[in-house]
């Protein structure tokens, strides 16, 4: 309790293992219509369901950090984060992004952020990220730069000169 990310580690969730827990927990489908909703079988699908439960409960024990990252993934939707406000939404189909939040419109496509990840060429999301961007925070305030800490997203880390939440570098 209380324990800054950037001092806790992590336990990694795979996008597969969120869907599974949403499917099942959130929406409160049975294992045989979460696995077809996933397409996969149910035995997997149970396997699946399994490990999050198990790595929940380390979290939740041991006071870690959940990341969710990386697997295979499809969206139904376009996706869509606000770059000003870090809020993930999606919008209709040939509609604008605007963000829901704030009305910014500097948004980053998901979707296609991981499409780059999966295909190899290293989009911003889930591992190698930090192969294809500078590895750098900045301070919006002073503008001092700070190296970047595997993840943990620049907006959780503060300045070390005034003190500020800092932004990552674009």
């Amino acid at each position: 309790m209380g324990v800054p990310m950037a001092l806790s580690e992590h336990v990694s969730v795979q996008y597969e293992e969120y869907e599974a827990l949403r499917l099942a927990d959130y929406e409160n489908l049975s294992h045989e219509a979460a696995a077809k909703e996933m397409n996969i079988s149910r035995p997997t699908f149970t396997r699946i369901y399994e490990k999050i439960r198990k790595k929940l409960a380390q979290a939740f024990v041991e006071g870690r950090t959940i990341l969710i990252e990386g697997g295979n993934v499809e969206f139904d939707k376009q996706w869509f984060r606000c770059t000003s406000c870090h809020t993930v939404f999606h919008v209709p189909e040939g509609h604008k992004p605007v963000c829901t939040s704030c009305g910014s419109e500097n948004v980053e496509n998901i979707n296609e952020s991981l499409e780059r990840w999966q295909t190899g060429k290293k989009g911003r999301w889930g591992h190698g990220w930090r192969e294809a961007e500078e590895k750098i925070c900045v301070c919006p305030t002073c503008n001092t730069r700070v190296e970047a800490q595997r993840g943990i997203p620049c907006r959780e880390l503060t300045c070390p000169d005034c003190g500020n939440h800092l932004t990552r570098k674009t």
